[in-house]
């Protein structure tokens, strides 16, 4: 399986003992933080697919906007700013549950 690095963190995380599935993916992931730190830390700033297919990125991270939503174990349209990470936890970013296909 193959796993993404960590490389755009904002500051060192200490332990990171959590993993979860981003896009097949295999990232590591500290306990307490939010989906959207996890997805921006590995580098994606263009996290979520809207009604219209369009590739957004989050605007303002504390859930108003609604610019991060992500397919979450298999639940679609879940605020990536609001979702603290946990063990197994499977997030799809390419994932437009109104058509319910898979955008590039």
């Amino acid at each position: 399986m193959q796993s993404r690095e960590r490389v755009l963190d904002i500051q060192p995380i200490g332990r990171t003992d959590l993993t979860l599935q981003v896009d097949g993916q295999t990232v590591r992931a500290a306990e307490g933080e939010t989906v959207l730190s996890v997805l921006n830390a590995i580098g994606l700033r263009k996290v979520a697919v809207n009604d219209h297919g369009q590739r957004t990125g989050a605007f303002c991270g504390m859930g108003v906007c609604h610019c991060c939503l992500v397919a979450i174990d298999g639940r679609p349209k879940r605020r990536a700013c609001q979702t603290v990470v946990r063990e197994g936890m499977r997030v799809e970013t390419a994932v437009n549950a109104v058509v319910g296909e898979v955008r590039p």
